[in-house]
């Protein structure tokens, strides 16, 4: 049954959506750290410049993050707000 979608369920559905966020960012920075630390020791080895590496590296950081942005909602959806669920219908009427 479908209720209706009040601002304290928005509210709620928002609240759950950004805290796992906000994990799922310290994920990616922490990634995306690590990641940007190897290449750029590599590149640096190499004697590859310091603006060569932020070239590098920050489109690659860029994409971890929007990779990772997916988990916090795949994470909510179906999820059991008490009184109702985050769930997705089918337009398809049988």
């Amino acid at each position: 049954m479908e209720v209706q979608a009040t601002w304290g369920r928005a509210v709620r559905v928002w609240w759950a959506f950004l805290w796992r966020n906000l994990l799922a960012v310290i994920a990616a920075v922490l990634m995306g750290a690590i990641v940007g630390g190897i290449i750029g020791a590599i590149l640096g080895a190499m004697g590859v410049t310091a603006d060569t590496v932020r070239l590098v590296t920050a489109p690659i950081g860029g994409i971890m993050g929007l990779l990772i942005s997916i988990i916090p909602i795949k994470l909510i959806l179906n999820k059991d707000f008490g009184e109702f669920r985050l769930v997705l219908l089918s337009e398809r009427r049988d």
